[in-house]
């Protein structure tokens, strides 16, 4: 499972980012509330992950708290 990501902010969106780490640009999917606590593009930053795996897709979502992460995975648990 991944864990967190730690990485180059390479483009920000209201609904989702790209972090470069190791190379590879990594798509994560975020809520409002974490968009607005990202820094500026192309410099550092690090988001906690939950890789949600279906049957027709492999996502990834960010979160800047611990908190949010654990709401999330409760909704999902719904």
């Amino acid at each position: 499972m991944i864990s967190f990501l730690k990485g180059y902010l390479r483009e920000k969106h209201p609904t989702s980012i790209v972090i470069e780490a190791g190379g590879i640009g990594y798509e994560l999917l975020i809520p409002l509330s974490t968009y607005s606590k990202l820094p500026d593009c192309n410099t550092e930053a690090s988001l906690l992950v939950h890789l949600h795996i279906r049957e027709d897709a492999w996502q990834l979502f960010g979160f800047s708290t611990r908190e949010e992460k654990e709401l999330f995975r409760l909704l999902l648990s719904v």
